[in-house]
């Protein structure tokens, strides 16, 4: 939990519905001062107060939590009220056995699973990703054209409206296994350029492969790898895959090169030199 984001959001909110400081105040039966010390981040409303004021500024409390509005899809109302009631029973808990220091765990727990929740996306929350992909790269919003899942690891191919083109990476999350967060990519790619961008960790070798725009004749793309030959076809002018693969020593000197329909070189102009490393 995030106390300068919630205290943004909740001043936001308020002023949003035409609400006073006093005015918010007396709805949740807390003092003014006590509104001023949340939307300035210098305080965090109580336990008591979380559905209450999540009510008041018609804010699911997963919101709350996050420090941000969050789409129908990311989490409904339904669920913030379960957190708050599993936090509230173990607060009863922890007050009538172990005391303070147990309710301070469970708050810990509930704050880091909205933060989680409320900085990773699903899978097919394309807007998501995007907005993610520009959070993590820089820049404006992209449009999603293409995703790809291997593993542990998505990709999105993306562009925007004056043409350039963008490949972001993104980790299965931690807490929650069916959401993701960039990681990684390519802030820019070269239209009609094929680009590539790779790491490694102890158990694997991760290349991905991606372009848009590339020419007309280019059917296929080839690259090696460990003394292996990979052919892959390349569908409308756009390329995107993601290889997982055993031997992570020989991942940054994989050579690259476009064909055509009868399996030829194309000229050394449509792909992009080097790989990137994993920062």
């Amino acid at each position: 939990m995030d106390a300068k984001l919630t205290g943004r959001l909740i001043a936001a909110r308020r002023k949003e519905k035409g609400l006073s400081q006093t005015e918010l105040a007396e709805r949740l039966h807390v003092t003014d001062k006590a509104i001023s010390r949340w939307e300035t981040g210098r305080g965090m409303p109580a336990i008591d107060s979380l559905e209450p004021l999540a009510e008041a500024l018609d804010l699911a409390v997963s919101e709350l939590l996050a420090g941000r509005a969050l789409t129908v899809e990311e989490l409904p109302k339904a669920a913030g009220g379960q957190l708050v009631e599993s936090i509230r029973k173990n607060a009863r808990m922890a007050w009538k056995g172990a005391g303070g220091a147990v309710l301070a765990l469970v708050l810990l727990a509930a704050g880091w699973a909205g933060y989680h929740y409320g900085t990773s996306v699903s899978e097919t929350d394309l807007d998501g990703l995007a907005r993610n992909a520009a959070r993590y790269l820089g820049g404006e919003t992209p449009q999603v054209l293409e995703t790809e899942r291997r593993g542990d690891y998505l990709a999105a191919l993306c562009t925007d409206d004056a043409g350039r083109w963008c490949m972001c990476v993104y980790d299965r999350d931690d807490v929650f296994e069916d959401r993701w967060r960039g990681g990684g990519g390519k802030p820019t790619l070269k239209s009609g350029t094929l680009g590539s961008w790779n790491f490694g960790n102890p158990r694997e070798a991760v290349i991905i492969f991606c372009g848009g725009d590339l020419p007309l004749e280019a059917a296929y793309y080839t690259f090696q790898n460990s003394g292996i030959t990979y052919t892959c076809p390349i569908e409308n002018g756009q390329v995107l895959d993601v290889f997982l693969l055993p031997d992570t020593a020989d991942i940054a000197s994989h050579r690259m090169e476009l064909l055509d329909q009868d399996g030829q070189p194309l000229p050394k102009g449509g792909v992009e030199g080097s790989a990137m490393e994993r920062p």
